[in-house]
């Protein structure tokens, strides 16, 4: 039995490790930022967290949006996380665990005035079946001020089971965590640098509380080679280990994002004529 309880402790780990990030718009590790995907503009990204001990599969992830407004906006994603851990468990998964889907919907800031923040909600790490259904739930507000951007928001994870949401310190008494929290974030006004493959930078941080392997905090910088091609990259510090692959406390994250716009391209202009004499 302790045999059986160890096995499905090492489940609920490489769960955790693929689901956590099936994810809509977010700054770095949560989803705190009202910001919403443009209309019909694909959103590419590639995630990969890691430390020297273990790692997350990497995380493939497609956003769009789906409105033309202006002032409410709305988005769904998929992401795939590959190398699929639970194929090795096809007892307790489906192959089709690898993908989980998103959606988001939200007022943009000033909607309705200089003073209106933004406003969001959504849910995350909707999976393809009972074991990988997390179905994260959240909403945030935020503004932007001269010192930067601030958002506060809370989370709930309404899907899963209890062996997704415990603590497997102890694999003969594992403990239910909290499925609810707070998120929070931070990002700096951008850096404009204007250079030939470096348009600009900025920093952030952000944080998601409550006792389960959603929580942590992190920072980082985000350098944008063009508006619509970064690189962010920092630390995550997990605030419950246990729930993390190798027990670790911190990994770092390479997120790649690409925009693309399939909008008209600008026509060149016309050539001048020549002068007359």
């Amino acid at each position: 039995m302790k045999k059986i309880v160890r096995v499905l402790a090492a489940c609920a780990i490489a769960l955790f490790a693929q689901g956590a990030w099936a994810t809509p718009s977010t700054l770095f590790w949560t989803p705190a930022t009202t910001y919403v995907q443009p209309y019909l503009i694909p959103h590419i990204t590639y995630d990969t967290y890691f430390n020297d001990k273990a790692n997350y599969p990497m995380d493939l992830g497609l956003t769009m949006g789906i409105l033309p407004w202006e002032k409410i906006q709305a988005e769904v994603g998929i992401d795939a996380f590959l190398p699929y851990w639970g194929a090795q468990n096809a007892a307790f998964l489906s192959p089709a665990g690898a993908l989980q889907f998103n959606a988001k919907v939200g007022l943009t800031e000033g909607a309705f005035g200089e003073w209106f923040p933004g406003i969001s909600l959504g849910i995350y790490g909707v999976g393809t079946n009972q074991a990988t259904q997390f179905d994260i739930l959240h909403a945030e507000i935020g503004k932007g001020f001269f010192f930067g951007t601030l958002t506060v928001g809370g989370y709930y994870g309404a899907g899963g089971s209890d062996l997704i949401w415990s603590d497997w310190s102890n694999p003969d008494a594992p403990v239910t965590l909290g499925r609810a929290g707070f998120i929070g974030s931070y990002i700096s006004p951008d850096i404009e640098l204007g250079l030939k493959g470096l348009n600009k930078i900025n920093f952030f941080a952000d944080i998601q509380t409550g006792n389960n392997a959603y929580s942590a905090a992190a920072a980082g910088i985000g350098i944008y080679f063009t508006p619509s091609i970064d690189i962010l990259t920092g630390p995550v510090f997990f605030l419950n280990k246990y729930s993390q692959p190798g027990f670790s406390n911190m990994m770092w994250s390479v997120q790649l994002d690409i925009d693309i716009d399939f909008g008209q391209a600008p026509k060149a202009p016309a050539p001048a004529e020549p002068a007359k004499s």
